[in-house]
């Protein structure tokens, strides 16, 4: 309730009270003192004035008018020095105090020093360089809010480029790989068992007739066969990778936790998910196990890893209670994104059991196939 009346209470709202105010005393002041029509006539000018500047913007400058309207009733109306305030006010509300300078002189000019005028102007000077100073920081902390929201949106939206960036890199490496191979077998065991097969077949002709040279065509065989399985053997051997990546290394992650007994259950064909899959399921494990480790205390973890036709889905519980109430760390953070810029999720949270994280990410056509 406190924080809806301080967002209901702004420098317009208190700017359109102090003149209905300022207006509604002298309004009265005028009654009491049995002022003439050039009273009544100098408050319909002020009353047309504040509505014209509570609907549209309007210039300091227009301060003069008032001023001059005020001056000219003060003939007819001594009630009229008070109305000055109202023009004071509005020079200072605008920042613009030295267009009151006019009505500064004529007070001097006519030798009005009564102090209640006085105090009455200078409070009207006050409150519109206080109003004027708040709609000033409001307008501040406006445009700070504004450059940090944007700020925060161009950093996500690089943040989820340099994720897509990655990924694509990924499949362009996968990509180029595949090329690679293709262009091995193609150009060294392609050529060699093409050569071989042409070989076995002059070979079979000639050994029908009976022609000495069949022997040799055999050897010539022979050795392409052997020539293609070296190189066959080298494409294969170029292809493993120096360290495990898949359902291995995701084996061995499990195995070398040790904190508490940990039980791992995969279903589905393992071999549909991507290098650049296992790259967000193999850092998802291991920030959970070391959350694990460093946060709670568990007796018991369960690891589920998921393979359908169109997904795979992680799942990591433990029974542990968390030592800290803390929000997730910048290593969750991470994680999401990345799941986040190939199609996925990963969400973390407090179970009634203990402590989850399921990370769910969409296989490719291709990987489906």
């Amino acid at each position: 309730m406190t924080s809806n009346k301080y967002e209901v209470l702004t420098p317009t709202v208190c700017t359109f009270i102090w003149r209905s105010l300022a207006v509604f005393f002298l309004g009265f002041y005028w009654m009491i003192s049995d002022g003439e029509e050039a009273g009544i006539l100098s408050l319909l000018f002020l009353i047309i004035m504040a509505l014209a500047r509570w609907r549209i913007e309007m210039p300091a400058w227009t301060t003069l008018f008032d001023q001059a309207i005020c001056m000219v009733a003060v003939t007819f109306w001594p009630g009229a020095w008070f109305a000055l305030a109202i023009p004071v006010f509005e020079a200072a509300l605008k920042g613009r105090p030295w267009f009151v300078i006019p009505s500064v002189i004529f007070l001097v000019m006519e030798a009005q020093s009564l102090l209640i005028l006085i105090m009455i102007l200078l409070l009207a000077a006050f409150a519109g360089i206080a109003f004027y100073s708040w709609s000033k920081s409001i307008d501040l902390y406006k445009k700070e809010a504004d450059m940090e929201r944007r700020y925060r949106y161009e950093l996500e939206s690089f943040k989820r480029e340099l994720l897509l960036a990655s990924t694509q890199t990924a499949k362009m490496a996968k990509l180029e790989e595949r090329n690679r191979i293709s262009k091995s077998l193609h150009d060294h065991v392609g050529h060699e068992l093409t050569g071989a097969i042409l070989a076995l077949t002059a070979f079979e002709q000639l050994w029908k007739e009976g022609e000495p040279q069949a022997e040799k065509l055999f050897l010539q065989a022979k050795e392409r066969f052997t020539e293609s399985s070296r190189h066959l053997r080298e494409t294969v051997h170029n292809m493993k990778p120096v360290s495990a990546i898949g359902i291995e290394s995701f084996k061995e992650i499990t195995e070398q936790f040790t904190m508490c007994p940990l039980l791992l259950n995969i279903f589905g064909d393992t071999s549909k998910v991507s290098s650049y899959l296992w790259g967000i399921l193999e850092p998802a494990l291991k920030e959970s196990l070391t959350n694990v480790t460093r946060h709670s205390e568990a007796t018991q973890v369960k690891v589920s890893l998921d393979v359908s036709e169109s997904i795979v889905r992680l799942s990591i519980f433990n029974d542990g209670a968390l030592k800290d109430s803390g929000g997730h760390g910048i290593g969750i953070r991470n994680l999401r994104q990345r799941a986040q810029s190939v199609g996925g999720s990963l969400s973390a949270s407090s179970v009634k059991e203990g402590f989850q994280l399921v990370c769910v990410l969409p296989l490719e056509k291709d990987e489906q196939e």
